[in-house]
């Protein structure tokens, strides 16, 4: 138990749907990282860690998809709450605007109309001869001869999210990274400072964002509206599961 964790102040949910339609985006935000942080608060990190040894004892290892079914597990299987309250979770392909993409974690209600919560999930920390730089090259921005991709810059390009103006990232820190946040935030800052999609903008990085969470940060960047054409906010929640590191 991370006793270090402070989860969000939330209330018992109301069995009026009327009173569920009124909920505002934050509301329904506020539930979802509480359910998130309080995965991470209570997982041992052993558990994790035995978990991992065993897949990179296998020829192709998968731990993204392995730790990603170990937290929709968690929360359908262990957290009553969750299943109560009525939320869903989903690991299934999703496509949006014309453009595929596979949305590593979708939470869902029925009475959050027409909106979701989407969570794109990326290992970081060096593991089976993977470099921390790739790693978190691969969870901002990556650029190749023949495609540019990263899980931050596939929302900032529609690709996630594009009816929305919200998103979530989350990082797995199962291998060697110290600093993991100070290193993603000073990416961050390299790759969106100034560019053309996704510019961070206003604020930019506030850190400690949801709680007061060390672990935790937000990014605020400008993405364009595909359906208006117009420059919008959009905000972008980062949350690190580090079972490596203490506090």
């Amino acid at each position: 138990m991370k006793e270090y964790i402070k989860l969000p102040k939330t209330s018992v949910m109301s069995d009026s749907i009327m009173q569920l339609q009124k909920f505002d985006d934050a509301e329904w935000k506020n539930y979802i990282f509480f359910h998130l942080l309080q995965y991470y608060k209570t997982v041992d990190n052993k558990e994790i860690l035995a978990l991992i040894k065993n897949e990179l004892s296998k020829p192709i290892s998968k731990i993204e998809t392995k730790l990603k079914k170990h937290i929709r597990n968690w929360l359908v299987r262990e957290n009553v709450d969750f299943k109560e309250q009525g939320f869903i979770i989903n690991l299934e392909p999703s496509a949006e605007c014309n453009k595929e993409g596979l949305l590593d974690l979708k939470f869902q209600h029925s009475y959050w109309q027409d909106k979701y919560f989407s969570f794109e999930a990326k290992n970081l920390g060096e593991i089976k001869g993977r470099k921390q730089s790739t790693l978190i090259n691969e969870y901002v921005y990556v650029k190749t001869k023949h495609k540019e991709d990263g899980g931050m810059y596939r929302y900032m390009t529609n690709k996630y999210a594009c009816e929305l103006n919200f998103g979530g990232m989350i990082g797995f820190v199962v291998g060697e990274n110290k600093m993991p946040i100070k290193k993603l935030t000073n990416k961050i800052k390299t790759v969106f400072n100034n560019s053309k999609v996704g510019q961070l903008s206003g604020e930019k990085i506030i850190y400690n964002s949801i709680e007061n969470n060390k672990n935790t940060f937000e990014t605020i960047h400008n993405r364009k509206n595909l359906f208006s054409n117009n420059i919008e906010k959009f905000y972008l929640y980062h949350i690190i599961f580090d079972f490596i590191n203490e506090k």
